[in-house]
């Protein structure tokens, strides 16, 4: 399944659109060691940013915005 966020997540977001994009991650490799708790915290930053670098996605910060949504869409 892939995230639904129609709105952009950053650190200190949370929801059930951020444990969404942080059961994504897990899924496809992304190391968030916390688990999947709604909080988009350090380790979900670092993962997202991880899945942005090995996708093209520059700049590969972190944050989900509109580019990083259609690439996990397009998943």
């Amino acid at each position: 399944a892939t995230p639904s966020a129609s709105r952009d997540l950053e650190l200190g977001a949370t929801g059930d659109d951020v444990a969404a994009l942080q059961a994504f991650l897990i899924a496809h490799g992304y190391a968030i060691p916390a688990g999947t708790t709604g909080y988009f915290g350090p380790q979900t930053r670092a993962a997202l940013a991880a899945y942005q670098k090995a996708h093209g996605i520059a700049p590969s910060v972190g944050y989900y915005g509109p580019i990083t949504r259609a690439s996990i869409a397009g998943q």
